[in-house]
């Protein structure tokens, strides 16, 4: 699996209040080389944030916090396996899809 060129954090309000500033930062201090981390505005899944999109993939983390960025680098971005726990529970329904 390639490596994702792009990695989005939500930044609009919901996602912000729950703390999407600190999920950025933290993405930024554990870069990973050919992967770029941007904010954006408003993803329109209020109320499951903060949102993480891995771009390439179209794979949706939802309600990550600073401590979970490690476990999206390590499984997802450096080893190429989503990680199932943490993906969005509506847009990513079956368990399988990933498989």
């Amino acid at each position: 699996m390639n490596l994702p060129k792009e990695i989005q954090i939500c930044q609009h309000r919901t996602c912000f209040k729950d703390g999407s500033s600190k999920v950025i930062q933290k993405f930024k201090s554990d870069a990973v080389a050919g992967v770029v981390v941007t904010g954006t505005g408003c993803m329109g899944l209020c109320g499951s944030g903060p949102i993480v999109l891995v771009v390439a993939e179209q794979v949706y983390y939802w309600r990550i916090k600073p401590q979970d960025v490690s476990t999206i680098v390590k499984q997802h971005l450096k080893g190429g396996k989503v990680v199932k726990s943490l993906l969005h529970k509506r847009l990513h329904s079956d368990p399988h899809e990933f498989d």
